[in-house]
């Protein structure tokens, strides 16, 4: 993977400012307004999440229920692709911003990467079973070198990895970012190009200057999610890293601008 480091995926402005869903407290998450914001902003890079309908359609979503972000309720999987589409994806954002009369879409993963062909997609797993799937929709709209799949369950990855053999980049799962943050630091063949590696994980600060060293070695780029605060991206920026993860990407690119 040492040549991957300069793969198209990882152009852009360094670092790398990646929206978490398309920037989560800015737009609603993981929709058509999302994209459209991230796209008319400028931005090089989206983060996403994959679910699949109960017909087998695969589209931009987190959890497993509608329960959160939406005005319906129930699992995802209980739903076809022609009743998703009549949902309000930003429902639950639109009312808390005082904006009840607007309403946005989901989308399709094919028809993300063929409306939004100017952005690259990190795509996280978010269930298993749709490898194949993902791969053929990769290969039929030529996104095959701007997309990082992730996930941070090894199963869902290796998964992926068996069926794409090496043609898509992927990111390290929960496996290789507690080999980076426990193990001792060595030259490790992994079969990945990037570790995402969260800056806290329930109660734990996994982002540190080994974890800068370990992917320095290895030559991987590290992605640190989900940063938030000034004072947070200062400090992995300070610290080290290729790109960061956030929920409000446009403070974060405003505060760059003004330290340079």
């Amino acid at each position: 993977m040492e040549l991957q480091v300069n793969h198209q995926y990882f152009s852009g402005d360094k670092p790398l400012i990646i929206p978490h869903r398309g920037g989560a407290k800015v737009v609603p998450e993981n929709t058509l307004d999302g994209l459209n914001f991230i796209s008319a902003e400028k931005f090089s890079h989206f983060e996403t999440d994959l679910r699949m309908s109960k017909d087998g359609v695969i589209f931009l979503h987190h959890d497993d229920t509608f329960d959160r972000t939406t005005n319906v309720t129930g699992k995802v999987n209980e739903f076809t692709w022609h009743e998703v589409q009549k949902i309000n994806a930003g429902y639950k954002f639109y009312q808390s911003n005082n904006q009840p009369e607007k309403s946005t879409e989901f989308v399709r993963l094919e028809d993300a990467l063929v409306n939004y062909s100017n952005l690259k997609f990190n795509l996280d797993l978010k269930q298993a079973g749709m490898a194949e799937k993902l791969f053929k929709i990769l290969k039929k709209t030529n996104s095959l070198n701007r997309v990082l799949v992730s996930s941070f369950s090894p199963k869902r990855l290796d998964e992926f990895r068996k069926v794409s053999k090496g043609q898509v980049l992927t990111s390290g799962s929960f496996r290789e970012n507690f080999i980076a943050k426990f193990t001792r630091i060595k030259k490790r063949d992994l079969g990945i190009a990037a570790l995402q590696a969260p800056y806290i994980w329930r109660g734990l600060k996994v982002y540190s200057k080994k974890l800068v060293n370990f992917c320095t070695l290895n030559k991987l780029q590290l992605h640190v999610w989900a940063v938030n605060t000034i004072q947070e991206f200062d400090e992995v920026l300070n610290t080290g890293c290729d790109g960061v993860i956030t929920d409000d990407p446009i403070i974060f690119r405003n505060h760059i601008a003004k330290t340079i």
